[in-house]
C-alpha cells in the first residue's frame, strides 16, 4: 500500500510542477524533476528542521529506500515505454543519415568528460577507482531525456536532434563497455582482456544493425496477420513487442533502453494511428512524469553531496561534453550553431551514468555521499539541459542560424 501511496504522489507532484513548467515556457520534464525533488529530499529537509521525534516516523517512510525494490520494476518498464515510444517519433532513414555525425559526436563526447572527470576526481580524492567511476558517469548521456526534450520542443526532425539521437546511443553503447570494464576491474582488480571487450563492442553493433535492416520487414508480416485484434488488444501486443526488444538488448549486454528505443524506430511503419496515439498517450501522459519524478525523488542532500565536488562534476562534465561533443559536431559537418546545440543537448543525465553509480556503490567501490553527489549532478544536469536548450535552439531559430526541418 505504501508504494502505491508514493506512485500517486509522485505522479501528481510531476503532474502539477510539470504543468508549472509549462505556463513559465520550461520543458515539462523539469517540472516533473523539480516535483520529484520538492516532494522528495527538499520535504525531508523541512521535516527534520522542525526536530519533532513523531515526525521521525514519517521521515523514515518517505526515504526512496522504503519503497525502491518495490517501484525498480515500475522505473524499468516506464524507461522502456518512453523509449519505445521515442523511437516511434525517429524515422530509421533519418537515423542512418546522421550517423557519421553520431560517431564522431559521442566518441569525442565520451573522451574528454572522461579524461577531465578521471584526473579531476583523482586530483580532488586520491582514489584511482573512484576517479575512474566517475570519468565514467560523466561520459555518458541520458537517451531518455534528450529524446523527450527534442520531441516537446519539436526538434527531433532537425540535423542537431538526429544527430543528438545518435550520439547518445553510440554514447550508451560506449558507457556499456566502460561499466563492463570497470566491474571486471573492480572484481578483479585488473583489466579485462581485449576479446572481452572486443566481444560486448561486436555484440552491441550487430544488435543495432540487425534491428534496424533486418527487423522491420518481419514486423510489418507480423502485423498484417494481426489486423483482426481490437485496438486495446493491438496496444498489448506492441507493448509485448517493445518488452521482447529491451529483453534482448538485456541478453546481448546492452541497457534494455537501447533495445527499446531501436525497437520503435523498426516497428513505426507498421503501426496504425490509433495504437500509435495509445502508446504514446501512456508513455508520455503517465510513465514519463513519474520516472522523472523518480529521478528528483531519488536524491539524498549528505556528505559529499554538500560539498564542492558537486560543482567540480558539473563544471568538468560541462565543458567535457559541450566541447568534446560539440567539436566532434563540427568536424561532421554541422554550422557552429548546430555544433554548440549538440554540446549542450548532450549533456542530460539520469540514465546510465546512475547505473554506474549504483554498481560502484554495491560494490564498495564509493560511500553514499559520492553517490549523493553523482546523483545530485545527474538531476541538475537534468533540469539544466532541457532549459538551456530550448532557450538557445529557440534564438538561433528565430535568428535563421538553423532550420527547423534539417535533416
Amino acid at each position: 500500500m505504501l508504494s502505491f501511496i508514493y506512485l500517486l504522489l509522485l505522479l501528481i507532484a510531476a503532474l502539477f510542477f510539470g504543468k508549472v513548467a509549462d505556463k513559465l515556457g520550461q520543458p515539462t520534464i523539469v517540472g516533473n524533476i523539480f516535483g520529484g525533488l520538492v516532494f522528495g529530499p527538499l520535504f525531508l529537509m523541512l521535516l527534520k528542521a522542525f526536530n519533532i521525534a513523531e515526525l521521525d516516523v514519517v521521515v523514515g517512510d518517505l526515504q526512496p529506500s522504503a519503497v525502491e525494490g518495490d517501484l525498480s520494476l515500475l522505473m524499468d518498464f516506464a524507461i522502456v515505454m518512453l523509449m519505445f515510444s521515442s523511437g516511434l517519433e525517429t524515422r530509421i532513414k533519418d537515423f542512418i543519415a546522421s550517423f557519421r555525425t553520431g560517431i564522431f559526436t559521442a566518441s569525442l563526447g565520451v573522451a574528454l568528460p572522461f579524461t577531465l572527470g578521471f584526473v579531476g576526481t583523482y586530483l580532488y580524492l586520491g582514489d584511482v577507482m573512484i576517479a575512474l567511476y566517475i570519468g565514467g558517469a560523466l561520459s555518458i548521456t541520458a537517451v531518455a531525456l534528450s529524446i523527450s526534450t527534442l520531441i516537446q520542443m519539436d526538434a527531433i526532425q532537425t540535423r542537431f536532434g538526429m544527430t543528438i539521437i545518435n550520439a547518445a546511443i553510440v554514447d550508451d553503447i560506449i558507457g556499456i563497455v566502460i561499466l563492463s570494464v570497470l566491474l571486471s576491474m573492480s572484481a578483479s582488480h585488473h583489466l579485462p582482456s581485449a576479446p572481452s571487450i572486443a566481444t560486448s563492442l561486436g555484440l552491441a553493433v550487430l544488435f543495432v544493425i540487425v534491428v534496424l535492416f533486418f527487423t522491420p520487414r518481419l514486423l510489418k508480416k507480423l502485423y498484417s496477420t494481426t489486423r483482426d485484434l481490437r485496438p486495446s488488444e493491438g496496444v498489448g501486443f506492441t507493448i509485448l513487442i517493445a518488452g521482447l526488444f529491451g529483453v534482448i538488448a538485456h541478453l546481448m549486454g546492452l541497457h534494455l533502453m537501447i533495445g527499446a528505443f531501436l525497437g520503435g524506430m523498426a516497428v513505426r511503419e507498421s503501426l496504425n494511428r490509433r495504437t500509435k496515439g495509445a502508446l504514446e498517450k501512456w508513455s508520455f501522459g503517465f510513465f514519463a512524469p513519474v520516472f522523472f519524478a523518480w529521478v528528483g525523488f531519488s536524491v539524498t542532500f549528505t556528505g559529499a553531496a554538500l560539498s564542492l565536488f558537486v560543482p567540480l562534476l558539473i563544471g568538468l562534465g560541462l565543458v567535457g561534453k559541450v566541447v568534446g561533443s560539440g567539436l566532434g559536431a563540427k568536424i561532421s559537418g554541422l554550422s557552429w550553431a548546430e555544433s554548440l546545440l549538440v554540446g549542450v543537448g548532450m549533456n542530460g543525465r539520469a540514465a546510465v551514468d546512475l547505473i554506474l553509480a549504483s554498481v560502484a556503490l554495491g560494490a564498495g567501490i564509493i560511500g553514499r555521499d559520492i553517490y549523493s553527489a553523482i546523483v545530485l549532478n545527474a538531476v541538475i544536469m537534468a533540469m539544466l539541459t532541457p532549459i538551456a536548450l530550448k532557450k538557445l535552439s529557440t534564438t538561433f531559430f528565430e535568428r535563421g542560424w538553423i532550420e527547423r526541418n534539417g535533416c
